[in-house]
């Protein structure tokens, strides 16, 4: 059986070969919507873990600034001035916050013999741009530390 040198042949240079459901078609832009869909979830996911990470950093950083805060307060000595300690720690806590350290509050509620009694209070990092308005909130903070004095 040897073919016909007169006959075309079934796929001609520049047509596409056929399929059983007829020609083929371009896959030129089909991809277009789930690439977007798929970075745009990506993007989401990045910005709520990096969200979530700084409300975190944030409130461990402020936890430990008011508990060394509240250690500090506690170990001076008994016959010092109570008001110029007090507010001389609470700059340097506030200061060594930095730029952060503007909307925390440190507000010493009990400084005696017995105890240093410290509140802290602290905003957390919303997860939703502040156009939207009552969104979940990381890191927030309202706390009262106790630390008992000793005498030597």
């Amino acid at each position: 059986m040897s073919a016909d040198p007169g006959a075309t042949p079934k796929n001609p240079p520049g047509n596409p070969p056929r399929t059983q459901g007829g020609p083929r078609r371009p896959d030129r832009g089909s991809g277009l919507l789930s690439a977007v869909l798929g970075v745009a979830c990506v993007a989401a996911v990045l910005g709520l873990a990096v969200n979530v990470s700084l409300g975190l950093w944030t409130r461990t950083t402020v936890d430990a600034i008011a508990y060394d805060l509240a250690r500090d307060l506690a170990t001076t000595p008994s016959g010092a001035p109570p008001a110029v300690d007090v507010d001389g720690a609470v700059e340097r806590a506030t200061r060594s916050i930095g730029p952060y350290g503007s909307k925390v509050s440190f507000h010493v509620e009990q400084f005696d013999d017995d105890a240093v009694v410290l509140r802290v209070t602290s905003p957390g990092v919303a997860l939703l741009p502040t156009m939207i308005d009552g969104g979940p909130v990381v890191g927030s903070i309202d706390r009262r530390i106790v630390v008992r004095r000793e005498s030597p």
